[in-house]
Protein backbone atom coordinates (compact mmCIF):
# COMPACT_ATOMS: atom_id res chain seq x y z
CA UNK A 1 0.00 0.00 0.00
CA UNK A 2 1.13 3.31 -0.33
CA UNK A 3 -1.44 5.37 0.96
CA UNK A 4 -4.74 5.16 2.32
CA UNK A 5 -7.49 8.60 2.09
CA UNK A 6 -10.51 8.37 4.04
CA UNK A 7 -13.47 10.27 2.64
CA UNK A 8 -15.98 11.91 4.85
CA UNK A 9 -19.22 12.95 3.11
CA UNK A 10 -20.24 16.80 3.83
CA UNK A 11 -23.54 18.60 3.46
CA UNK A 12 -21.29 21.67 3.75
CA UNK A 13 -18.12 21.91 1.91
CA UNK A 14 -17.06 25.87 2.91
CA UNK A 15 -17.06 24.89 6.31
CA UNK A 16 -15.37 22.05 5.50
CA UNK A 17 -12.92 23.48 3.55
CA UNK A 18 -12.11 26.32 6.48
CA UNK A 19 -11.60 23.91 9.23
CA UNK A 20 -9.27 21.50 7.39
CA UNK A 21 -7.49 24.28 6.36
CA UNK A 22 -7.70 26.74 8.75
CA UNK A 23 -7.84 24.80 11.83
CA UNK A 24 -5.98 21.70 10.70
CA UNK A 25 -3.69 23.82 8.06
CA UNK A 26 -3.55 21.29 5.32
CA UNK A 27 -3.29 22.31 1.86
CA UNK A 28 -5.61 22.19 -0.32
CA UNK A 29 -4.62 19.73 -3.15
CA UNK A 30 -7.61 19.18 -5.18
CA UNK A 31 -10.99 21.24 -5.68
CA UNK A 32 -13.66 20.07 -7.86
CA UNK A 33 -16.86 21.78 -6.32
CA UNK A 34 -18.25 18.26 -5.58
CA UNK A 35 -14.54 16.89 -3.68
CA UNK A 36 -12.11 18.63 -1.60
CA UNK A 37 -8.77 16.55 -1.19
CA UNK A 38 -5.94 18.32 1.52
CA UNK A 39 -2.71 17.04 2.31
CA UNK A 40 -0.39 17.44 4.96
CA UNK A 41 2.52 19.89 3.86
CA UNK A 42 4.54 18.25 6.25
CA UNK A 43 3.48 14.75 4.75
CA UNK A 44 1.59 14.66 1.78
CA UNK A 45 0.40 11.46 1.52
CA UNK A 46 -1.38 12.03 4.44
CA UNK A 47 -4.54 13.11 3.02
CA UNK A 48 -8.46 13.77 3.50
CA UNK A 49 -11.24 14.18 0.79
CA UNK A 50 -14.65 15.67 1.56
CA UNK A 51 -17.10 14.92 -0.80
CA UNK A 52 -20.42 16.39 -1.47
CA UNK A 53 -23.52 15.36 0.04
CA UNK A 54 -26.14 14.85 -2.81
CA UNK A 55 -28.57 13.36 -0.49
CA UNK A 56 -28.17 9.53 -1.75
CA UNK A 57 -25.62 8.83 1.23
CA UNK A 58 -26.82 9.24 4.94
CA UNK A 59 -23.38 9.25 6.51
CA UNK A 60 -23.26 7.85 9.97
CA UNK A 61 -19.84 10.20 10.85
CA UNK A 62 -20.70 8.53 14.82
CA UNK A 63 -18.17 5.37 12.83
CA UNK A 64 -15.81 7.56 11.75
CA UNK A 65 -12.88 8.36 14.25
CA UNK A 66 -9.28 9.69 12.55
CA UNK A 67 -6.36 9.56 14.78
CA UNK A 68 -4.69 11.99 13.74
CA UNK A 69 -0.23 12.68 15.21
CA UNK A 70 0.93 16.18 15.43
CA UNK A 71 4.10 17.77 16.71
CA UNK A 72 3.09 20.26 18.59
CA UNK A 73 -0.85 18.69 20.23
CA UNK A 74 -0.43 21.72 22.87
CA UNK A 75 -0.36 24.69 20.18
CA UNK A 76 -3.20 22.25 17.95
CA UNK A 77 -5.33 22.53 21.33
CA UNK A 78 -4.98 26.69 22.02
CA UNK A 79 -5.93 26.80 17.76
CA UNK A 80 -9.06 24.83 18.65
CA UNK A 81 -10.20 26.65 21.73
CA UNK A 82 -9.16 30.23 19.67
CA UNK A 83 -11.51 28.89 16.60
CA UNK A 84 -14.43 27.92 19.04
CA UNK A 85 -13.92 24.16 17.60
CA UNK A 86 -15.86 21.47 19.15
CA UNK A 87 -13.93 19.61 21.77
CA UNK A 88 -15.85 16.89 23.12
CA UNK A 89 -12.34 15.69 25.13
CA UNK A 90 -10.19 18.15 26.52
CA UNK A 91 -6.63 18.07 26.66
CA UNK A 92 -5.42 14.96 28.45
CA UNK A 93 -1.95 12.74 29.36
CA UNK A 94 -2.91 9.24 29.09
CA UNK A 95 -1.37 6.45 30.96
CA UNK A 96 -0.43 4.68 27.42
CA UNK A 97 2.05 7.66 26.69
CA UNK A 98 0.13 10.20 24.41
CA UNK A 99 -1.24 13.62 24.86
CA UNK A 100 -4.47 14.03 23.25
CA UNK A 101 -7.83 16.02 22.65
CA UNK A 102 -10.75 15.43 20.80
CA UNK A 103 -12.32 17.23 18.27
CA UNK A 104 -15.48 17.56 16.16
CA UNK A 105 -14.96 18.46 12.34
CA UNK A 106 -17.67 20.63 10.24
CA UNK A 107 -19.31 16.97 9.37
CA UNK A 108 -19.87 15.84 13.15
CA UNK A 109 -16.74 13.21 12.23
CA UNK A 110 -14.43 12.89 15.46
CA UNK A 111 -10.69 13.54 15.57
CA UNK A 112 -8.46 12.32 17.92
CA UNK A 113 -5.61 14.75 18.09
CA UNK A 114 -2.38 13.53 19.84
CA UNK A 115 1.35 13.54 20.25
CA UNK A 116 3.03 10.76 21.74
CA UNK A 117 4.89 11.27 24.74
CA UNK A 118 8.80 11.05 25.25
Amino acid sequence: MRRIVPNIYSDNLEASKAFYVNFLQMDLMMDLGWVLTFASGENPTAQISIFKNEGAEKPDNKSIFLSIEVSDVDKMYERAEKMDCDIVYKLTDEDWGVRRFFVKDPNGVTINLLTHKN
